[in-house]
């Protein structure tokens, strides 16, 4: 059966008598506020719906001209949201009828022809209904009702905005996530992909995983449903073949049998002179393609799926002492960034990632943290191709629900996380949690619900990569966490060499908020109109910017000659138009920090160490498998006139894939005096493979005036200087801080976040302040 076009909609082959076809067109859409909603469609009046386009969200539809702030945004999460549609048994010959979300965001309700046809939660994942006993006779039309929320939390009466104002009751990253990540009145909800029927002769191949060996052995685990209720008897029948490269293909069959019901089936393929996925600093990422099908007795195909998969290992080396990835038995060194495509996901597509995925490659990085949600699905093959590594985060971030009833619903979202993305060799590493005591004194989510469990189910359902059980806050657990979150110079302290005397392991976010270009900023009136007195200091702050993530860049890849593994920077581009931490804004135009992450993280590197007050050592980063001898290292200083202090060079041999101290420095010229220094790297021809250079270094060079305080409660973003402007410190509710001055309170913030306490003396002050207050 080939494919063909049914009702408007594209219908796909799948196997005989299969049909796979979209709902296309409108829906009907009516919103009931929650305070009167009854939970049922009954009492819905359709009506007058509103026409609603398939595969959007709810903000962006009903606001076009501002989907991003204000009170008229926090009411849609008010309502449920009933859609409607109608289409037409088909006359094909089927023995079972499913109907396929591709993502609905983020509680769904469904009904068929009145019958209540199940639930789902999340935000991400796909998932389907048996609706055979649903349907109307062949010819007949069916009623499909699906309840859409995403409710909003309750505050929080003792909580302090913006950390625990709420206690986060969704398991979904993309909401209620203030002070420049995420505005405050965006909870984003809609049916945002496709919907699907599916028809078929009851046999399907439901889920693949795929484990491989380095030598070409694919072990391939498959869940396969016989929706009949006989006994079915064909062979599975596996081919692979190479994808983007040249390789040899291999293929096999088995006989097979299947329960009516769910059946598991495991099968191993070798692939001969197999061809390894690589990150793209190290070769090529050779991918390959696994089809499998199921065929019955008489040579026809009831099933068919198709995946794309690598050759690959990954590993991390843990130590007290040192942290190491490695790949293919190779060791790497991490450069990379976190990512957010947008807050509304029916707006991205796959141009957007393959333009963003450029300019991460353009800033010479080369994994993507993937941060705090799942992307939609056309990222994850795009960085397979590119050869761009994945760590990929789970949707929990800073203070949730402690409850073993959120814990559970938690696991089995972040089971459809691993289910889903599991066979890209891109993805890396793992994370369960992102920073779960940001606020210090609130443990339970780190030592009750629901960490613990999320934690221990991920390494059961992948032992084959690392998993964090938390990202951040957690630098004293090596065995299980280990990275640190590094924020000198902007949120913790007034200088970022401040960072000077800090060693990790691994720095998984570092970085600082910043204005978007002028352009962006004057091309929203309600932004504009909050953050105009921005405009002439736009280009202060982004010169800060880029020395602050110089600073931190360097610093990185100098401790990777004593343990550390890598940095992500914290991030790419910004999900809104906004003050944040994107080195580009949402318009990808690029801030100050977009070049000097581009330059400080090219992979052959020349840098000074410093303090801030005198320069220490000359350094080379070479994470290049290349050994470059006989080379020049050539250093230039300069005052403020321009006039050359001092020229000095000498001769050093770069070791391959290694950070190595040239020398330390002990010059003639005063620190004070040094107000541009220049450093070139020039190999045995004179061809000169780097250079870098620093704009008064020793000159102490302190954050921006009203960073990070000054706030806007309606953007939910910092506002650096401006007059008037609200101190986030204001907000708190501790009866005793009320009488401390709020500058005094700032600083007193600052320093409790520059704590690295152990684990075991937090866990302890926090059962103390419990116990207090």
């Amino acid at each position: 059966m080939q494919s063909r076009i049914k009702n408007g909609s594209k219908a796909t082959f799948m196997g005989k008598g299969s049909i796979v076809q979209r709902l296309t067109g409108p829906w009907s859409v009516v919103p009931i506020p929650l305070a009167h909603d009854d939970g049922h469609p009954s009492s819905v009046p359709f009506d007058k719906p509103l026409s609603v386009p398939e595969a959007t969200h709810l903000q962006p539809f009903l606001h076009p001209d501002n989907p991003y702030w204000g009170d008229r945004l926090r009411a849609i999460n008010e309502r449920a949201w009933y859609y409607q549609r109608t289409f037409t048994t088909p006359d094909d010959a089927y023995v079972r009828a499913r109907l396929r979300f591709e993502a609905v965001d983020y509680f769904a309700e469904v009904w068929l022809n009145g019958q209540r046809i199940g639930e789902h939660e999340g935000h991400f994942a796909p998932f389907e209904f048996d609706i055979t006993h649903a349907l109307n006779p062949v010819g007949q039309s069916n009623i499909l009702i699906v309840r859409v929320t995403s409710p909003w939390d309750d505050p929080n009466p003792h909580g302090t905005y913006p950390t625990d104002h709420v206690i986060r009751g969704l398991v979904k990253g993309l909401y209620e996530h203030g002070e420049g990540l995420i505005p405050p009145n965006i909870n984003p909800i809609g049916i945002w992909r496709p919907t699907y029927l599916v028809f078929d002769q009851g046999i399907s191949i439901d889920y693949l995983r795929i484990r491989t060996d380095l030598d070409g052995t694919a072990h391939c685990h498959y869940e396969i449903t016989n929706a009949t209720s006989q006994l079915w008897h064909g062979q599975l029948h596996i081919g692979v073949q190479p994808d983007n490269h040249t390789g040899q293909s291999t293929s096999t069959s088995v006989e097979i049998v299947l329960q009516p019901g769910q059946n598991s089936v495991d099968q191993t393929v070798h692939v001969p002179d197999v061809q390894l996925w690589w990150p793209y600093e190290l070769g090529d990422p050779n991918l390959y393609t696994l089809t499998s099908h199921l065929i019955d007795g008489t040579d026809a195909i009831l099933s068919a799926t198709e995946e794309t998969f690598g050759f690959r290992t990954v590993e991390l080396l843990r130590s007290p002492q040192k942290f190491e990835y490695i790949v293919n038995g190779q060791p790497m060194f991490i450069r990379g960034t976190s990512y957010m495509p947008g807050i509304y996901f029916s707006e991205v597509d796959e141009a957007t990632f393959e333009r963003d995925l450029q300019l991460a490659l353009d800033a010479n990085l080369n994994l993507l943290r993937v941060h705090v949600h799942v992307s939609p699905k056309e990222l994850y093959p795009l960085c397979d191709r590119l050869g761009m590594l994945v760590w990929q985060d789970f949707e929990l971030n800073w203070i949730h629900d402690p409850t073993p009833q959120f814990e559970q619903r938690a696991v089995n979202l972040q089971r459809d996380m691993m289910r889903n993305l599991i066979n890209h060799p891109s993805i890396s590493t793992w994370s369960t949690y992102n920073e779960p005591t940001m606020v210090f004194t609130r443990r339970q989510n780190l030592e009750r619900h629901p960490v613990p469990a999320l934690y221990a189910d991920a390494l059961a359902l992948d032992p084959t990569r690392p998993v964090f059980m938390c990202s951040g806050q957690m630098d004293d657990d090596w065995q299980r966490s280990g990275d640190s979150h590094s924020y000198f110079g902007s949120l913790w302290s007034r200088k970022y060499t401040d960072l000077y005397s800090h060693h990790t392991l691994f720095s998984t976010e570092f970085g600082i908020e910043t204005p978007p270009a002028l352009e962006t900023l004057q091309a929203y009136p309600y932004l504009w109109e909050r953050q105009q007195h921005l405009a002439d200091a736009i280009e202060d702050i982004w010169t800060y910017e880029a020395d602050l993530t110089q600073y931190h860049i360097e610093h990185f890849r100098r401790l990777r000659a004593s343990g550390c593994a890598g940095y992500v920077h914290f991030w790419l581009v910004d999900l809104v138009p906004q003050v944040g931490c994107g080195a580009l804004d949402a318009h990808r135009l690029p801030k100050g920090g977009y070049h000097a992450l581009q330059q400080a993280s090219a992979p052959l590197h020349i840098a000074l160490e410093h303090d801030g007050r005198k320069p220490r050592a000359l350094w080379i980063f070479n994470d290049t498998f290349e050994d470059y001898d006989q080379c020049a290292v050539i250093w230039r200083v300069y005052d403020s006139t321009g006039n050359m202090l001092l020229e000095q060079s000498v001769l050093w041999n770069v070791a391959a894939n290694a950070s190595q101290e040239v020398l330390p420095i002990k010059w003639s010229v005063h620190p004070s005096q040094c107000a541009r220094v220049e450093l070139v790297l020039v190999d045995s021809q004179g061809t000169i493979l780097a250079k870098n250079h620093y704009d008064t270094p020793f000159q102490g060079h302190t954050r921006p005036k009203g960073y990070p305080w000054k706030f806007d409660f309606d953007l939910g973003t910092k506002v650096y200087d401006k007059p008037g402007a609200l101190s986030l410190a204001s907000e708190g509710n501790n009866k005793i801080l009320k009488f401390v001055p709020l500058p005094i309170q700032e600083r007193l913030a600052e320093w409790v976040l520059r704590r690295h306490l152990t684990s075991r003396v937090a866990s302890l002050l926090a059962k103390v302040f419990d116990l207090v207050v």
